[in-house]
């Protein structure tokens, strides 16, 4: 009797009604949910790129440039959830040389060219010329890169035999947490071309 009265106050928990919930919009509207999520998580990553790693005091944030780092997370989750879906084209079982196969295609494909437009985007956004934005790339691109692949592969090992299809998304903006923060610093707070 214990059992079942614990059972249902962790089934009507809020927690397990955000996740209801979650599922549900990830299922009916899974391009949309992607949007809004990754546009939140890289705004958060922004906001914590400023207060803890460049040490901004509350009065100094740039809400601005956090509004739009989020807009350019709001390009890249849709991006995502339909790159996902492509790699499931390639098989959809949990064999080593499958899940190798995916993170490999991701690492070499999607990874250079998602990070270099987040990286150009952000610096766009910041209303930089081209050869600013040249120049910080030059400073910073293959030190993001390195960075990357010390992480990626491993998550995305964890992703492609463990997280379900329609999470995929989520559990790389998980982890995307730490990771947007670091790349808010290299592409817009940190490098050697923050004012050249």
């Amino acid at each position: 009797m214990m059992m079942n009265t614990n059972r249902n106050n962790l089934e009507q928990s809020p927690i397990m009604a955000y996740f209801k919930w979650y599922r549900y919009c990830s299922n009916t509207y899974p391009i949309r949910t992607n949007l809004v999520q990754t546009g939140l998580l890289f705004g958060f990553g922004d906001f914590m790129a400023q207060s803890a790693i460049e040490k901004r005091k509350s009065d100094e944030i740039d809400w601005l440039r956090t509004v739009r780092y989020a807009s350019i997370g709001c390009a890249v989750g849709p991006t995502l959830s339909m790159w996902y879906k492509t790699l499931d084209r390639l098989g959809t079982k949990n064999s080593i040389s499958l899940v190798t196969k995916k993170i490999l295609v991701d690492q070499l494909f999607a990874s250079p060219i998602i990070n270099g437009a987040v990286m150009i985007m952000s610096r766009v956004f910041s209303g930089d010329e081209w050869p600013q934005i040249q120049n910080k790339l030059e400073d910073n691109y293959m030190k993001v890169m390195l960075t990357s692949y010390l992480i990626w592969p491993a998550v995305q090992a964890f992703n492609f035999t463990i997280v379900p299809q329609q999470y995929r998304v989520l559990m790389v903006q998980i982890v995307s947490l730490a990771w947007n923060t670091y790349l808010s610093y290299m592409s817009v707070g940190g490098g050697k071309s923050e004012q050249t």
